[in-house]
């Protein structure tokens, strides 16, 4: 889920819960007392209000997330279908998603696109670096017959990133509600939307790399909370829009590694070749259908 943060947009009429806030803030009565104190006071209580609803959508990415990753751990013995269908979705979010709000924030700030692929390809190489070099170990038996070996720690070098993403969704979210009311009500359902694949892809990673149970249960609550992290960060703190040029590509080149090279030939060792084809479409699917509808 990337941010998409040019310019206002402008409101519609406000929506009713908005409407509540505002009243029970006093904000919207016309009138009212002309004292500059009185004014100060109800534009501190609207705020508070208002502060409260990127809070809320951070708190149901939580559970968005954690429900998807208990469902990975449900059918774990599945893994071969769970691999396919989340390497399907790792790279749709990177190809329909992030690269594409990456190019669009580049042509405003008047980044060359030619830099945003160089930052995707440093992405790629990064994760291929940690997860080859320092978690797979080559082992050579007696008889001279060699194969490689996955150290667990290579899983948690992947689950950290996809935690890093979520939360830069709990960014997206907290910058959303402080540009427009309705921006923050998209962005957030659209969060919510695919944070339940977020939660699964954090624990077939995990399980991928040979990790145990109570680990990926573990990295699973820290992609679950990151979000909210997120989202309590923009209530203190601005995000400068530039930065979001180099964040985006980056994580969409982890996410093509983590698909292609990780999770996908699991999928084919493991399924019949329909099969995977078929649940990598589902990812591919899944990830058109949100980001096509929710305009995100």
């Amino acid at each position: 889920m990337s941010i998409r943060l040019h310019g206002r947009l402008s409101s519609p009429p406000l929506p009713t819960g908005r409407k509540a806030c505002l009243r029970r803030s006093g904000f919207a009565q016309a009138g009212g007392a002309s004292s500059r104190l009185a004014r100060d006071g109800r534009q501190q209580k609207r705020a508070e209000c208002m502060n409260m609803f990127p809070i809320i959508f951070g708190a149901l990415t939580f559970f968005s997330t954690l429900g998807g990753g208990l469902f990975a751990v449900r059918y774990r013995k599945r893994f071969g279908i769970l691999a396919a269908f989340a390497a399907g979705v790792l790279i749709a979010v990177s190809l329909f998603d992030l690269l594409p709000e990456a190019f669009r924030l580049a042509t405003t700030a008047g980044v060359p696109l030619e830099q945003v692929m160089y930052v995707t390809a440093g992405g790629f190489i990064f994760l291929l670096i940690l997860e080859r070099y320092f978690s797979v170990h080559r082992v050579c038996l007696p008889d001279g017959t060699c194969s490689n070996v996955h150290h667990p720690k290579g899983g948690f070098f992947g689950a950290a990133e996809l935690s890093a993403h979520s939360f830069m969704d709990g960014l997206a979210i907290g910058i959303g509600f402080q540009l427009e009311f309705h921006v923050g009500l998209i962005v957030a359902f659209a969060v919510l939307a695919h944070d339940f694949s977020d939660g699964l892809n954090t624990v077939t990673v995990m399980l991928q790399s040979g990790n145990s149970l109570r680990s990926s249960i573990k990295m699973l609550l820290l992609d679950a909370i990151a979000p909210v992290l997120g989202v309590l960060s923009t209530l203190v703190v601005r995000i400068p829009e530039n930065y979001l040029i180099l964040f985006l590509p980056f994580f969409a080149g982890g996410f093509l590694y983590l698909g292609s090279s990780d999770l996908l030939p699991q999928a084919h060792e493991k399924n019949h070749p329909l099969v995977s084809i078929t649940f990598t479409l589902l990812g591919f699917l899944l990830i058109f259908v949100i980001t096509r509808l929710l305009g995100v």
